[in-house]
Order: C-alpha cells, then sequence, then structure tokens
C-alpha cells in the first residue's frame, strides 16, 4: 500500500516509525580492536538470557521484536543453522550483541547490530562493523542488508551510512507499544511519549 501525503492518526497504544532499509556492497577497512573486547559465538543460548540481553542493548530504542516471541519461536530463530549470534564481551560484562541472518543466502542480513549503554562511545561500534562485515563478505556475502528506524538511536542511520551503508527504500510501520502491552515498562525510552 502506498501512503498519500498527509498525515495519519496513529491509533492509542500503537507506535508509528519510519523504517530506512540499507545495503552495504563493500566492507569497510579492517579496524584493530578495542583492548580487552572479545566478539564470543553463542549457539546455545538460553533464551531468557538473550532477552536479557537483547532488553539491556534495545529498551531506550523499544527493541521488542523477539520480547514478543514465546520461547519456541525465539528458539527456532537463535538457534536456526543459518542464523549467528555473537556477543561482545569484557572483562566487566557484556557490552553487546549481533545477530546475522543467512537463512536467504541471496539477501544476508544484520538482524541486529548493538551495543549497551555504557559501551556507546568508546570506539567499539567501528571495530564491530568493520569485523562483521567482514564476517559475512568472508561467508560469501556480495551484499549486507540492514534497517533501521527512527526509534532508534539518533546517532544509528548516520553511523551506518558512514560505515559503508547506503540507503535502499523506507517504509513506515505501525506496531504496538511495547510499553502499553507490558513488554517494556513504562520508563523505557523516554524520548518517545506513551500515549
Amino acid at each position: 500500500m502506498t501512503l498519500d501525503e498527509g498525515h495519519y492518526a496513529v491509533p492509542k497504544g500503537m507506535l508509528a516509525a519510519v523504517v530506512t532499509h540499507l545495503v552495504c556492497e563493500r566492507p569497510i577497512d579492517p579496524r584493530p580492536a578495542p583492548p580487552g573486547i572479545r566478539l564470543v559465538r553463542e549457539t546455545r543460548m538460553p533464551t531468557a538470557t538473550y532477552r536479557d540481553l537483547f532488553r539491556l542493548i534495545g529498551r531506550d530504542w523499544l527493541w521488542t521484536s523477539r520480547l514478543m516471541l514465546g520461547d519456541d519461536d525465539l528458539m527456532s530463530i537463535i538457534f536456526d543453522p543459518d542464523v549467528e549470534l555473537y556477543v561482545l564481551d569484557s572483562d566487566n560484562g557484556r557490552l553487546g550483541m549481533v545477530e546475522l541472518d543467512f537463512r536467504d543466502r541471496d539477501n544476508p542480513q544484520i538482524a541486529f547490530f548493538g551495543l549497551a549503554p555504557n559501551a556507546v562511545g568508546r570506539g567499539i561500534g567501528p571495530w564491530l562493523m568493520a569485523t562483521v562485515q567482514r564476517m559475512m563478505a568472508d561467508q560469501g556475502a556480495r551484499i549486507i542488508r540492514l534497517n533501521t528506524c527512527t526509534l532508534d538511536a539518533p546517532q544509528a542511520l548516520g553511523f551506518y551510512l558512514k560505515h559503508g551503508f547506503r540507503a535502499e527504500r523506507r517504509e513506515v510501520q505501525l506496531f504496538p507499544d511495547p510499553r502499553a502491552v507490558g513488554v517494556l515498562d513504562e520508563g523505557a525510552a523516554p524520548s518517545v511519549p506513551l500515549l
């Protein structure tokens, strides 16, 4: 469906976001790893641990897609042999996560790429993005896909554009506000009013 120019009412308890779909056709140059940081592949992470990490990274950006899944549905994704889950670890705990989705080999994507609040602004993101792009290219990805939305961190889109991605298309997405349905607490995403 194509929307005409104008304003559209968003029902109470719902959110609207503009999603930008991005593609990267050439990985950026490798970067040295920040000291004390490790990217670790997870193959059997318990769903509760996954949700805790997902919430830690995405709470203020209203990441909810995985929080709304039951255990069986979540496990079918994160334990799929064509989905790779990586945790960014440090001596002081987990700092982020990356989830790579190769289920469509012609259109592999970075399904999730996020840092914990205490990892932002420390130079970790550029190294992580370069590392992830190289890993995907080494597995045969000619084009890497990723999307972000207007509810994401304000610097997210600029970061992706600076690190080898270009915008391909946009869409508007409406979905239940996770705070209104109890998936996230009412204090999540304080920059987005709860209506």
